[in-house]
């Protein structure tokens, strides 16, 4: 079950204000100057960090912290307010940790800049060494949180928010763990972690159109995303009369095994498939795809043709990214948290940006639309050919 909910991202800082800006179609992206030398400037506005999360970070640890995970901070106490979670509980049950997480690109230029200026690191802090290593977010919030349980970074591009969720499942269907914290965290206060990315020459110079006649490329956002996970039979959910707001009912995975880069229709078709019969239902119960669409030419098209392939009445297609931007490693948390929102409104987001669908038998959003889903399957793809696919249920 789904208890807890937390997000800050270029559409607002908490669940309620991201689904306020959602629903108004309002677009959180914006020319960032300080990306002038890159091919598109075009990036998610994502605002500061709330200050309120210093309260609770002794001095070292606000030192091991990266940049954004400020930002994951304000996500995760959302998520954990949401659930009735206290630190006492934190500390005293098997809690787990799962956190995606791609890149420290800030923290590594820091560490190039200032061995190049002082000719040696005899005076870098020592703090350095947490922010950089790409477990840093898992790491810090295990110390701050008094986690006990398993705790770990997964690295798999922008795939891994799903594959996150996926691995959170599986441990608390083994019954490994009481509790699962999982968190997609994508840094963003750094004109550096884009700049390999904006090399393939992929970003819309303008606006995002998924799924769009005139879709021309991805604009890289940010933030930090949580849910809390619980099994269904908790007894805290009884005794704490805690709400749940959706369940995790099926996740799936495949690899294309092919270009690092090129999407493959097919494979993802598989990781579709795979999460329905993981969550013991029919392409038939189906209501919503919130689709993984970039706004890629080839990405749209593959993701597209897999999901006509799959069913034969097309579910109603929600793509979003024309309003946050592409979240990158934390995209498939981000997805559960609005798959969640849907299910709490009884309303679906509408592809805002996009002009003209590009594909007739896709049945894409194109207008807010009262609508009270039974199951969602959210798609989460990443470089490598890594698919993820999870199914939220309405609880």
């Amino acid at each position: 079950m789904i208890t807890g909910t937390g997000i800050h991202s270029a559409l607002g800082r908490s669940t309620r204000e991201v689904a306020m800006n959602l629903y108004k179609g309002k677009c959180g992206l914006h020319h960032d100057e300080c990306r002038d030398k890159y091919n598109s400037d075009l990036c998610g506005n994502v605002p500061s960090w709330k200050a309120e999360c210093l309260d609770i970070l002794t001095h070292a640890q606000y030192e091991c912290m990266p940049a954004h995970g400020f930002y994951v901070l304000d996500a995760v106490f959302e998520a954990l307010k949401k659930a009735k979670v206290s630190k006492e509980f934190l500390e005293n049950h098997n809690v787990s940790l799962i956190v995606s997480n791609d890149s420290e690109c800030y923290e590594s230029k820091f560490v190039v800049s200032h061995v190049k200026k002082n000719i040696s690191n005899r005076r870098l802090p020592v703090t350095t060494l947490f922010r950089s290593l790409n477990s840093t977010i898992s790491m810090n919030l295990a110390t701050i949180l008094g986690i006990h349980g398993l705790s770990l970074t997964v690295s798999a591009a922008c795939a891994g928010g799903g594959h996150a969720i996926g691995l959170a499942k599986m441990l608390l269907d083994s019954k490994q763990t009481e509790m699962v914290i999982v968190i997609g965290a994508q840094e963003t206060t750094s004109n550096y972690c884009m700049e390999a990315f904006d090399a393939l020459g992929v970003f819309s110079p303008d606006k995002v159109q998924p799924f769009g006649k005139g879709r021309n490329g991805l604009a890289p956002s940010g933030g930090a995303a949580c849910i809390i996970l619980e099994p269904s039979d908790s007894l805290r959910l009884k005794e704490e009369k805690v709400h749940s707001f959706a369940s995790l009912s099926g996740y799936g995975f495949s690899t294309n095994g092919k270009a690092i880069t090129t999407p493959d229709s097919y494979q993802e078709e598989v990781s579709m498939l795979n999460a329905i019969e993981n969550a013991g239902l029919d392409e038939g119960m189906i209501d919503v795809v919130l689709a993984h669409a970039t706004g890629t030419p080839m990405g749209d098209e593959a993701e597209a043709k897999a999901i006509e392939n799959i069913f034969p009445i097309c579910p109603n297609v929600v793509a979003t990214k024309g309003m946050t931007g592409h979240e990158c490693w934390m995209a498939g948390v981000s997805q559960a948290v609005q798959a969640v929102i849907m299910f709490t409104y009884g309303r679906l987001f509408h592809a805002a940006a996009t002009e003209e669908n590009a594909f007739p038998h896709l049945n894409l959003v194109m207008r807010p639309k009262y609508y009270s889903p039974h199951h969602v399957l959210c798609n989460a793809f990443g470089f490598g050919g890594t698919n993820s696919s999870f199914i939220i249920s309405k609880a």
